[in-house]
C-alpha cells in the first residue's frame, strides 16, 4: 500500500475525544495513513496520543467526510494524525481507562 502524501487545502473540524470544544485547522496533506493539520488558534489542547474525530469539508463537491484518528505527533501549531476505524476509537479509549 502506497503511502504517498497529496497536498491539500481543505478545512477540517477536530474534536478531541474526551475533552470539549473543536479545532479548526487547514488540512496540509493527506494519505491513506493519516494527514497533517494545521491551525491558528491559541491554547489548542491536544496531546501525541489523543484520540480525534476529523471532518474534513470537501468544497469543491460539497460535501464533508467524517474520520477517527490518533495524534501521532504535534510540532507548535501543527499535527499528525494517523487513521484508524472507526470501531477502533472505543477500544483504545477504554484500554487507557
Amino acid at each position: 500500500m502506497s503511502n504517498d502524501r497529496f497536498f491539500t487545502k481543505e478545512k477540517a473540524q477536530l474534536e478531541i475525544y474526551g475533552k470539549s470544544g473543536t479545532v479548526i485547522a487547514d488540512m496540509k496533506n493527506l494519505s491513506v495513513s493519516g494527514a497533517c493539520l494545521e491551525w491558528t488558534q491559541e491554547d489548542v489542547n491536544l496531546i501525541k496520543g489523543d484520540l480525534v474525530r476529523v471532518t474534513v469539508y470537501l468544497k469543491a463537491l460539497n460535501r464533508k467526510h467524517n474520520l477517527s484518528g490518533e495524534v501521532i505527533w504535534r510540532d507548535g501549531k501543527k499535527t499528525g494524525i494517523t487513521f484508524i476505524r472507526p470501531d477502533q476509537v472505543l477500544d483504545r479509549m477504554v484500554d487507557r481507562a
